[in-house]
């Protein structure tokens, strides 16, 4: 039955939609402060804001997807009102998904361990599908095709996209004031992520990078790639190559897995800032400091990918050690690369630009730089494996690793030494257009 397989996937488009939507889908703004000193209630100036972020491509998309099957064939089997109870169910969840991902989103800026529930509850629906412990296409299927026989069902999706615009407006009367506060109050930058207060001004320059990742095209890009990457552990963890410990071939999955987040953000990790570099390197900032700031960062994603990616010991108790020594590796040793070739890469960024096939910035330290991420761990296991039994090889990464990481407060002072002497030559050349 066309229809029930058709049913069977609905979940999964909402799903992805839902992690789309938080990736890419820009919070609507209004700066209220004019509003305010008129005669106009808080609660219309919410209601507009939420109407208007109405209007965007991802709300449209279900419309062009969901039409043509709702009128050639469930209309042609259950008539017009089959139909009409089933497109009122796609746009009551797509407005449910709409409001939700918006609430997430603002809920994060506030507390950034929104951030990291809404990405455990991610990755555990998308394993539990994927090692059978419940089917989401079956309870799709099973949820959506009684709307069909029971049209009163529909109105189940209805409430819940009420329920989602009414939670977020009850939300955004509360904090209305809350952007308007944060630019006039004159707190430190960090003051989004309470959390990252405890560190001082190591917090400060690390929530400027976090607003960065998350306000921008390219640099969500990254963030998205990070996050998909870590699901690569199907592809590089085969059954064949745990059987015959073939670790070179699940070397790359693990140091992917692990370290992506640096491997990518760290190719441009000054140029990520360069639109506001002049004005970066003219407040009192420690270097030393900032760069710092860059290595707690990677450490704290990559830490973060090893705790979701430890899931990956069901499948066998191999990947465990395995990630653990790419991790130290990525940590250890793949940040002071990342941190070294920064200082001699003089290529801005125009974060507003799309991501996909967007070679801007790219120059000859950023090719060199990929080779030396990814060549090394294999040339030092491959070394090893010739002397001594494979898993020696995966020993050494991570004691080399670690034996870095635990002399990283040494490097960052060598890498500061080498952005100084560099200093305006980067700055030179990110205000080149």
């Amino acid at each position: 039955d066309i229809i029930h397989v058709f049913c069977g996937f609905i979940l999964y488009y909402f799903s992805l939609d839902i992690v789309l939507r938080f990736m890419f889908q820009d919070l609507p703004t209004l700066s209220v402060q004019p509003y305010l000193v008129q005669n106009i209630r808080r609660r219309e100036l919410v209601r507009f804001l939420n109407i208007r972020s109405l209007f965007t491509f991802l709300n449209m998309l279900p419309l062009l997807l969901f039409i043509p099957f709702s009128i050639r064939v469930i209309g042609a089997k259950y008539g017009f009102a089959g139909s009409s109870v089933f497109l009122i169910s796609i746009l009551s969840l797509t407005v449910f998904n709409h409001f939700f991902s918006l609430y997430i989103k603002r809920k994060t800026i506030i507390n950034n361990w929104w951030l990291v529930g809404f990405l455990l509850a991610v990755v555990l629906v998308g394993c539990c599908d994927y090692w059978k412990l419940f089917s989401i296409r079956d309870a799709s299927a099973a949820l959506f095709t009684p709307f069909l026989h029971k049209p009163w069902l529909c109105l189940a999706p209805v409430v819940l996209g009420i329920a989602a615009f009414m939670n977020n407006n009850r939300f955004l009367e509360k904090n209305l004031y809350l952007e308007e506060l944060k630019k006039s109050s004159g707190k430190k930058q960090s003051a989004e992520y309470a959390w990252l207060q405890r560190f001082g001004e190591l917090g400060d320059l690390m929530g400027m990078d976090l607003k960065m990742i998350l306000r921008n095209k390219r640099t969500r890009y990254v963030l998205f790639i990070s996050i998909l990457i870590l699901l690569y552990g199907f592809i590089f963890y085969k059954p064949q190559y745990l059987q015959h410990n073939q670790y070179s071939s699940l070397l790359i999955g693990a140091i992917f897995v692990t370290g992506v987040f640096i491997i990518n953000y760290g190719n441009f990790l000054f140029a990520w800032q360069s639109a506001q570099f002049d004005g970066l390197m003219t407040f009192n900032i420690n270097i030393r400091m900032y760069i710092k700031s860059k290595f707690l960062l990677f450490n704290m994603v990559s830490t973060l990918s090893l705790f979701v990616a430890s899931l990956y010991g069901f499948i066998s108790w191999k990947i465990i050690p395995l990630q653990l020594a790419a991790y130290f590796y990525n940590i250890g040793i793949n940040t002071v690369i990342a941190g070294y070739f920064a200082t001699r890469s003089y290529r801005g960024i125009n974060l507003g630009r799309a991501a996909s096939f967007n070679y801007q910035g790219m120059g000859a330290a950023q090719w060199i730089y990929a080779l030396v991420v990814m060549l090394p761990p294999f040339i030092i296991y491959g070394l090893f494996t010739l002397v001594a039994p494979s898993w020696v090889g995966v020993a050494v990464l991570g004691f080399l690793g670690l034996v870095s990481f635990l002399l990283q407060d040494w490097w960052i002072g060598i890498i500061t030494k080498e952005f100084l002497k560099r200093k305006y030559l980067i700055l030179e050349g990110f205000r080149q257009k």
